[in-house]
């Protein structure tokens, strides 16, 4: 099949002109090469520079040393954990065929290469990025044409929040890429329309959502609303069976799963059974008592009654044909195959679900506790309006845009075209997804960013048809596509300037810590008390980090004195004489949340008389000051002591 075939005749076809096309592709191969120009020196900063990247290296050495008990679970982003130990065993293999590493083990071998690993971390971020756009280029071109489709893209290539979290280490751009590939393969494949490609999608979609929890909202509902659109008739319920044989006992078999999950979850509501091994495994108990998780675990049971509910409708549907039309229209082989294929794609690329629940809990509860005071003081309503315009300024900044995504949003309501409206769909899930009261970041945004330009990039069409009517001559189609891309990175030169923004910051801050580093070893006795807060780790901080995760750190690599990580709390400090290393950045971002949980229990160094600031390294937000503190017994009571008014 040719990768310029349009979709059909009368779906902008001047638009999918092979000259049309290529002009597209060249405006936005040249754009993404400038923004790589742009961010290539980030694969190059200091493999320690913050924790997002330290877990994933963490799970990595996990996996090479075959260790099964993966602990980080908040994005969980297994799947790009194990693209990269895969990728990390095999450059151990080949130095070791030429005789260029002399280490025993992969794992050793990460060690001595750590910087290397991460710009391989790096690297397969950015190449998803790109891989991302290209593929929501092809897209698009497939039912909207080259037009619309360079616009949208270079909008969801250029948003800064989107180019700066695809050169660290983040698991966004592997989730883009599988969920757009698995819309790819229900719409446009040569399997499309059929159950399997339902499947294949499912399966991707699934792998996606390992990749990161937020694509559950992604790739599946915008899968199954294809379904609805134009799959939905193909079969007649009397006829399925026949044509599936298998698929309906394996299908019964897992929904008579679900159902037992929820009836086991009404007993233990109803304290008809008590905490032991079969509800620790649902997740419903956990083993340090009721106490603990209390959040995470009502979202686990609410979450069994839904899917108990689900597979009561599925078993309706298996086991009494005479009432499979009342739920035929979303239980078919389409969607049991596409909810199969979404499940083994989850557990098959992140199977630590299956055996670690009580990390998961932990996951849970992270998330549950991490909400906003603000968005909780308000009503529901408003919360949701403020979430709302959060992520619809975020993803669309431009006043223009925002008015242009309106506009799309009418044409393609009034077109009514299937592969339009499920985008349109998928861009209202971004301001469904959210809870409205956890705490707003603009990268929550990126999942849904290319439906969300999508929409505003539809009425280039309009303007297409106004400039040069609505069939052109493949040249003069293919110049207004030059042009309205030369126009677009002109409006949105703000952005180009701002993709770098991260990389700047980030080379400012390990510069900041380089100096700080230097500075204690020459200034601090090497068996000081020495605490460092995140904004200051340096490396000794995260090889510290990773043995708190339970991973052993080979002596080779152990370089300078022993560091504690400190998270503002009163005991690390109490009892002590020691050295405090922090960032005003860390009360900021931390204190109010530690504080709310455990009131008393951090201390602000900025404002706390018993720290004396004696030395202070860079400016701007992230500066850092060292204070010199002694809490012990003799001297102070940790305790008695208040912060300055």
């Amino acid at each position: 099949m040719s990768f310029f075939k349009p979709e059909s005749p009368e779906d902008g076809s001047a638009w999918q002109n092979v000259a049309v096309c290529i002009a597209g592709w060249l405006c936005l191969i040249a754009v993404l090469l400038w923004i790589v120009h742009r961010i290539w020196p980030a694969l190059f900063i200091p493999w320690w520079f913050n924790t997002d990247e330290v877990v994933f290296y963490t799970e990595v050495i996990r996996q090479l040393r075959l260790d099964p008990s993966q602990t980080f679970f908040d994005i969980p982003g297994t799947p790009f954990m194990t693209l990269t130990s895969v990728l990390t065993d095999q450059w151990w293999v080949a130095e070791r065929v030429i005789g260029l590493t002399a280490t025993a083990n992969p794992s050793d071998f990460a060690f001595a290469n750590v910087q290397g690993v991460f710009t391989l971390m790096r690297t397969l971020t950015m190449a998803m990025y790109l891989g991302a756009v290209a593929i929501a280029f092809h897209l698009f071109r497939r039912c909207a044409g080259a037009l619309v489709a360079i616009v949208a893209a270079l909008l969801f290539a250029t948003l800064p929040i989107h180019v700066q979290y695809s050169y660290f280490v983040r698991t966004e751009s592997l989730g883009l890429v599988l969920s757009l590939s698995a819309i790819w393969i229900v719409l446009y494949s040569p399997w499309r329309g059929t159950p399997g490609s339902y499947c294949c999608g499912g399966v991707l979609a699934g792998i996606a959502m390992a990749a990161r929890f937020h694509f559950a909202m992604v790739g599946l509902p915008v899968i199954f609303i294809i379904f609805l659109l134009r799959d939905r008739g193909k079969l007649r319920p009397e006829d399925s069976r026949a044509e599936h044989p298998g698929l309906y006992p394996k299908v019964a078999g897992l929904a008579a799963l679900l159902v037992i999950g929820a009836l086991v979850t009404i007993s233990f509501k109803l304290n008809l059974i008590d905490a032991d091994g079969l509800t620790n495994s649902l997740m419903l108990t956990s083993s340090g008592g009721p106490t603990q998780y209390p959040g995470a675990k009502e979202i686990v049971a609410k979450l069994w009654l839904l899917l108990g509910l689900s597979g009561a409708a599925v078993l309706l549907f298996v086991k009494l044909p005479q009432y499979r039309r009342w739920v035929w229209p979303v239980i078919n082989p389409f969607t049991l195959l596409l909810g199969l294929g979404f499940a083994a794609g989850f557990l098959v690329s992140h199977p630590e679900f299956l055996w670690r629940g009580e990390q998961q809990l932990r996951s849970i509860q992270f998330y549950s506790d991490w909400t906003d005071p603000k968005l909780q003081s308000l009503g529901p309503l408003q919360s949701w309006w403020n979430v709302t315009t959060f992520y619809f300024t975020t993803a669309l900044p431009e006043r223009w845009l925002r008015l242009t995504f309106f506009g799309g949003m009418v044409l393609i309501l009034w077109r009514r075209r299937i592969a339009d409206l499920a985008f349109l769909a998928g861009a209202a899930l971004c301001f469904l997804a959210h809870p409205v009261s956890m705490k707003l970041w603009p990268h929550h945004v990126i999942p849904w960013l290319p439906f969300l330009c999508f929409v505003a990039a539809a009425p280039a069409d309009l303007f297409a048809i106004w400039l040069v009517g609505r069939n052109p001559r493949p040249a003069r189609a293919a110049a207004v596509v030059v042009f309205s891309a030369a126009a677009l990175i002109w409006a949105c030169a703000a952005r180009l300037q701002q993709a770098d923004g991260y990389l700047i910051t980030s080379r400012s801050r390990t510069d900041q810590i380089a100096e700080m580093n230097r500075w204690l070893s020459k200034n601090a006795p090497p068996d000081s008390y020495l605490l460092v807060s995140y904004f200051a780790l340096n490396e000794d901080g995260f090889l510290k980090y990773i043995e708190n995760a339970g991973v052993t750190v080979p002596n080779f690599v152990r370089k300078h004195r022993d560091t504690h990580i400190w998270w503002l709390e009163r005991s690390a400090v109490n009892g002590h004489a020691g050295l405090v290393c922090m960032s005003r950045a860390d009360i900021s971002f931390f204190r109010d949340d530690f504080e709310r949980r455990n009131p008393g229990s951090t201390y602000n160094p900025f404002e706390n008389s018993a720290f004396q600031p004696i030395a202070k390294f860079g400016g701007g937000f992230y500066e850092l000051e060292v204070f010199k503190f002694d809490f012990r017994p003799s001297t102070t009571d940790g305790a008695s002591v208040e912060p300055k008014k």
